[in-house]
């Protein structure tokens, strides 16, 4: 299917979320858009395709379970040529060309990634059920917010827990980058919720931060949080933000 991603609409919200230019993130938003696209309605499905030939008798189940049926229903090729048609490329002459010599390449060095692993049965089912309580979810969260009670926890998106320092090594990594953006920016556009949850982020001074193994990153950190807590209180002094409060640790973590 593709993606259709309006840019002007990021550019209007990326400063709200994040108090900073989405062209200070994405220096060629063009490019980077269009990659994004041609990944998940090129490269992605291909090598998709590529896995199903070679693997096609351990991918598919000869006898689907409960949880499979109502997987394989939300697939259904019926209801996607309804939805979105007929226009979509099958296996071709390329494809399986690639599967032969994916085949035939030894699985080593360079190539090891290469190596495709089918899922053990355990994993396969999990991966089922997690499609179908994903369809459930969905469908509360349409329902909520039409009637207005809509509320979206803060979640790691990749673990599924709550956000925090120390949770996840990719979090704390974009926390500290997004501190670093915000202090190269003079804390110009940061909001008062975007101010709420970096202080409430780093609130706990006992937390496995990964920023804290690199002693020289981790005391930058300390001094771009302490720089955001005396804008903050300048805000609030000017007529408007309530100050949050977040402990000041020293390189050590203490």
């Amino acid at each position: 299917m593709g993606f259709e991603i309006s840019q002007g609409l990021l550019e209007r919200v990326f400063p709200k979320v994040y108090g900073i230019k989405f062209n200070d993130v994405v220096h060629d938003e063009d490019l980077a858009l269009g990659s994004f696209r041609h990944a998940v309605s090129k490269i992605i499905p291909e090598m998709t395709r590529v896995a199903l030939l070679n693997r096609r008798n351990e991918i598919v189940a000869d006898q689907p379970d409960a949880a499979e049926k109502r997987y394989l229903y939300y697939l259904s090729r019926t209801d996607y040529e309804k939805e979105w048609g007929k226009e979509y490329r099958r296996p071709g002459f390329g494809t399986k060309l690639l599967a032969i010599l994916l085949k035939l390449l030894p699985k080593k060095g360079p190539f090891s990634g290469l190596n495709f692993k089918i899922p053990p049965r355990p994993a396969e089912d999990q991966f089922v059920k997690s499609v179908d309580e994903t369809v459930r979810s969905y469908e509360q969260l349409l329902q909520e917010s039409q009637t207005g009670t809509l509320h979206l926890a803060n979640r790691d998106c990749d673990t599924g827990r709550e956000a925090r320092a120390g949770e996840y090594v990719l979090a704390d990594s974009t926390y500290a980058q997004l501190m670093n953006d915000l202090a190269a920016s003079g804390y110009q556009q940061v909001s008062p919720e975007l101010r709420k949850d970096i202080f409430t982020f780093y609130e706990n001074p006992n937390a496995p931060v990964t920023t804290k193994r690199k002693k020289k990153n981790w005391q930058k950190l300390q001094d771009e949080l302490q720089r955001l807590r005396t804008s903050t209180s300048q805000a609030t002094a000017e007529g408007g933000l309530a100050p949050n409060r977040a402990p000041r640790l020293d390189s050590a973590g203490r």
